[in-house]
């Protein structure tokens, strides 16, 4: 088992990241301006080479799906605890963002604090356009990076709510997809969703034509890591998301407009995956990696019509990374996740799913790995379970963290910061300090 996971580490850190992966160093970009994307290899994990793990042991990965159970993240809704709120000083709160900004290399932040089902603070750091001077605002929508795989998530589980998907079904069976192989065997929805389904962050995608590099199922059989699915954790971009081709292949939609249509439309959220979907994309800040390269996000060529070209079942870029969305957006859905996956009265999620999604399957040094729910039990806010998942890609540093136990939380959002790493929790110092800030001023 150990020996399995160092190979696997081995191949995971030897590769090009792809975007939001917020495990490895700064993410690279294509010349395409698309960020870095999935590259296929044919190489076996033994031809890789090795890298020394110097402060990671094997996790221990559930070999089941779990058992109708109250969540280790925090008992269920029922259950919950009403939030003991502080008469919190907003102005030394916004004050400690901004030294947070100034410590992290910031450009650009919006945060919002939620409890009780409602957002009860929002506040605003630097700019979303340096060039211009334009300022960050509550109106301000930023890339979501990896916490996208939250809502993503989400999406997904409405469909095993609803009868359409089994969640511990066989997913090449379901969808059609090409999952199961003889290295992985039964590939299903929680494998996926908890990177335990044997599949990487590949490279030489450059090499690839068109054809290939839009087609889960060709990925899919070069993305393979040597393991049975549920051998061991490896966190893969790639994997969490093909959630968009499972989608797909299961409604006959496109991944974003399915979004669309069933969670922001109905919440009245002008949020999206793609930006042509949103009402107004000039909300949207500019990303500023650490190469000095501007991604101008208003003026995206990443449209429906571009992802809608290659296909029905081919989405696995969206789901995991290119969420859209203001910081009290993405805390409102936080409320779901953190509450009775309701928003505003509107269900989102059924608790069942929610509970689902909260259940730990592995077990590693910093957090207990859920369905794209990382769990920081004390490490990263003393006496609490912090739920949720951070986001890295193309220099920005995000993130949705939530106590399920009270329902509070706090949504972070950059378009740039350092990739410092809080050594405690194994979080980046963005995310961490931002959570510690919010639950120590707004919290009792």
């Amino acid at each position: 088992m150990k020996k399995k996971f160092y190979r696997a580490a081995a191949l995971l850190l030897s590769v090009l990241t792809i975007c939001g992966c917020e495990d490895m160093s700064e993410a690279a970009s294509t010349a395409s301006g698309y960020g870095t994307l999935p590259f296929v290899s044919t190489a076996s994990p033994d031809e890789l080479p090795a890298i020394a793990m110097t402060s990671y042991t094997a996790p221990e990965v559930r070999t089941d799906a779990p058992a109708d159970e109250d969540s280790s993240g925090g008992a269920v809704s029922s259950a919950k605890k009403t939030a003991r709120l502080k008469d919190a000083d907003t102005g030394a709160f916004h004050e400690r963002l901004e030294q947070i900004c100034e410590e992290n290399g910031v450009y650009g932040m919006g945060v919002a604090v939620f409890a009780n089902g409602k957002v009860i603070h929002t506040d605003s750091v630097g700019y979303a356009d340096m060039e211009n001077e334009i300022p960050v605002t509550e109106n301000t929508k930023f890339r979501a990076a990896s916490a996208s795989k939250l809502i993503s998530t989400i999406l997904v589980m409405k469909l095993c709510d609803e009868g359409m998907l089994d969640f511990d079904g066989d997913l090449t069976e379901q969808t059609g997809l090409e999952y199961y192989c003889e290295q992985t065997g039964e590939v299903k929805l929680w494998h996926v969703l908890t990177h335990t389904a044997g599949l990487t962050d590949t490279y030489e995608y450059d090499a690839l034509s068109p054809s290939q590099r839009f087609s889960t199922n060709y990925l899919l059989k070069s993305a393979h890591i040597g393991t049975k699915a549920g051998e061991f954790y490896n966190y893969s971009n790639f994997g969490a998301g093909t959630m968009g081709a499972i989608v797909e292949s299961i409604t006959g939609m496109f991944f974003h407009r399915y979004a669309d249509k069933v969670l922001f439309k109905p919440l009245n959220m002008d949020a999206a995956y793609l930006v042509d979907l949103l009402e107004d994309r000039d909300s949207c800040a500019k990303i500023y990696d650490h190469d000095g390269e501007v991604f101008d996000v208003p003026h995206w060529v990443r449209t429906s019509a571009y992802y809608e070209s290659f296909g029905l079942g081919n989405s696995y870029l969206t789901a995991q990374c290119e969420l859209l969305i203001t910081a009290r957006d993405l805390a409102l859905l936080g409320t779901a996740l953190a509450g009775d996956g309701t928003v505003n009265g509107v269900r989102i999620i059924s608790e069942d799913s929610l509970n689902k999604m909260h259940d730990v399957y592995i077990e590693t040094d910093y957090y207990g790995m859920g369905l794209n729910v990382r769990q920081y039990r004390g490490n990263l806010v003393d006496d609490r379970t912090i739920c949720g998942h951070p986001g890295n890609a193309l220099g920005a540093i995000t993130g949705l963290f939530y106590d399920r136990t009270d329902g509070t939380g706090v949504a972070l959002l950059t378009n740039r910061s350092n990739y410092y790493e809080d050594a405690e929790c194994g979080l980046y110092r963005t995310d961490s300090a931002v959570v510690k800030a919010a639950y120590e001023a707004f919290f009792r």
